[in-house]
């Protein structure tokens, strides 16, 4: 009779632990999401995207010429950009005195903080046949799609859901940490929790990252700069895991060390001690 308990207290701190570790997860997600899509982040990423898509590079002289002549003839404060696929407006007194490297970055730095507020929605607003065609079922178009997610709306959602579920893994990680007595086996407990929902996580971003990388070998210049974008872009979730997994790695190698330490005989328990002099 006395064994029945311990088993429910055993398998109910199993089922915490396995709840732990996929509220875990789910929590690393939101929180990746969060920084990805926080202005900043967000601003940057979508700033090289509008760089692909829109190949600047080459379309940039004939739409300096084109922005100077409407600029000159024009008696509005402001002047829509010709020729860009974004919609993008500049003062007319920037538009007569912008050009080359200095334009770039103004458009650049424009359609970025443009399609971070209002997404990809934005392209359909400006020219649609001067953004190169992406196939949808091919890596460059996942990427495509990523981008997105990457804008102020979805900021929110990862805001509230970072929130939620952060609240949810603190709540059953300090059920989990009180059903267990030995504070040894809470760090064991804690550690192999956050090593079991880091590393799947880990493995998956290294895969996609090399699944992108290996994309690029048949690329080609656009296609390449899309696909440069993801590589880079995998870089924080790789990060991100590789430290939780790290962390992981910690406690359990720290609690292993003590409950060794702690359950070691001492050199008293064999007869040994100082010899006297």
């Amino acid at each position: 009779m006395s064994s029945e308990p311990s088993i429910l207290r055993v398998a109910s701190q199993w089922l915490v632990a396995l709840a732990l570790t996929f509220a875990l997860a789910l929590f690393s997600f939101a929180v990746l999401g969060w920084q990805l899509t926080s202005r900043g982040t967000g601003e940057k990423i979508q700033r090289r995207a509008a760089a692909a898509l829109t190949d600047i590079d080459l379309i940039l002289p004939n739409i300096e010429a084109q922005l100077k002549e409407t600029a000159r003839n024009t008696q509005e404060d402001f002047v829509l950009v010709p020729g860009f696929p974004l919609p993008i407006e500049l003062p007319t007194v920037d538009a007569k005195a912008l050009g080359g490297e200095e334009l770039r970055q103004r458009l650049l730095d424009e359609s970025g903080q443009k399609l971070y507020e209002d997404g990809m929605t934005a392209w359909a607003a400006g020219d649609p046949e001067a953004r190169q065609d992406i196939d949808d079922i091919s890596t460059a178009g996942a990427v495509y799609r990523g981008l997105g997610v990457v804008q102020h709306s979805a900021y929110s959602y990862f805001l509230v859901a970072t929130i939620l579920l952060g609240i949810l893994a603190l709540s059953l990680a300090a059920i989990l940490a009180i059903s267990i007595r030995s504070a040894y086996a809470r760090l064991m407990a804690l550690g192999s929790v956050a090593l079991t929902a880091s590393l799947p996580c880990l493995a998956a971003a290294v895969a996609v990252r090399f699944a992108l990388k290996t994309a690029q070998t048949e690329a080609d210049s656009f296609v390449d700069a899309l696909l440069d974008l993801g590589v880079d872009t995998m870089w924080l979730p790789i990060r991100m895991y590789l430290a939780m997994s790290t962390l992981g790695l910690a406690l359990i190698a720290v609690s292993s060390l003590a409950m060794w330490w702690s359950e070691r005989p001492s050199r008293s328990s064999f007869g040994g001690g100082a010899p006297s002099i």
